[in-house]
């Protein structure tokens, strides 16, 4: 993880999680993390209707797409050519509660580009059947068309896998705490069709 959004966002969700595999939905508090919440989102996976939509979505998001979000299919987000990769990485974070990155390039209205930062994170729902997933997009700079032209398209570059059992765990509640350090990589593997980091944070 490259952008200070994302690892706030996965500190607090680590700390919240302690020794499970991820912390429950109900669990998740706005007041602990209002600094974050206007590039944060909550996706949805119903597995009647086969969908992923955006369950709610922060107000910075929403303002790059120049619209509102909820209720829209994620994957409306996405290049077709990048739909099944995306699809695959949801999967991987609900079915195997794999913390997820994703590197790409957005792209306006106006044929401007900008580079993004998505970060999928696994929540736990308990008894409920109804999937949903954590997560935040933040892009690597603010240009002063951000707001003004809407994105309506994205292109990955890359998706990364964040192993649970390489991440240590900060005994506290704040995602302003300071990212932990992990142990030394042993470089890179394959997990399915993703690329598998040992150690997690990238600096």
């Amino acid at each position: 993880m490259r952008h200070k959004t994302s690892k706030k966002i996965f500190t607090y969700w680590n700390n919240l999680r302690g020794a499970r595999i991820a912390p429950e939905r109900t669990e998740i508090e706005p007041s602990d993390i209002r600094d974050l919440l206007g590039d944060t989102f909550i996706l949805e996976v119903d597995h009647l209707y086969r969908t992923i939509s955006f369950r709610l979505a922060g107000t910075k998001l929403c303002g790059s797409y120049g619209r509102e979000l909820k209720s829209v299919g994620y994957l409306g987000l996405w290049d077709e050519n990048d739909n099944m990769k995306i699809f695959d990485a949801v999967q991987q974070v609900y079915e195997h509660a794999i913390p997820t990155v994703i590197a790409h390039i957005a792209q306006t209205e106006g044929g401007q580009f900008l580079e993004y930062e998505t970060l999928l994170l696994p929540l736990s729902n308990g008894s409920s059947k109804t999937v949903r997933i954590l997560g935040t997009a933040s892009p690597s700079q603010i240009p002063g068309w951000v707001g003004i032209d809407p994105i309506i398209n994205n292109r990955i570059k890359s998706v990364r896998a964040v192993p649970l059992e390489n991440i240590m765990y900060t005994p506290a509640l704040s995602p302003n705490l300071p990212i932990v350090e992990n142990e030394p990589s042993n470089g890179p593997r394959q997990v399915a069709h993703l690329t598998v980091f040992d150690g997690g944070l990238e600096k």
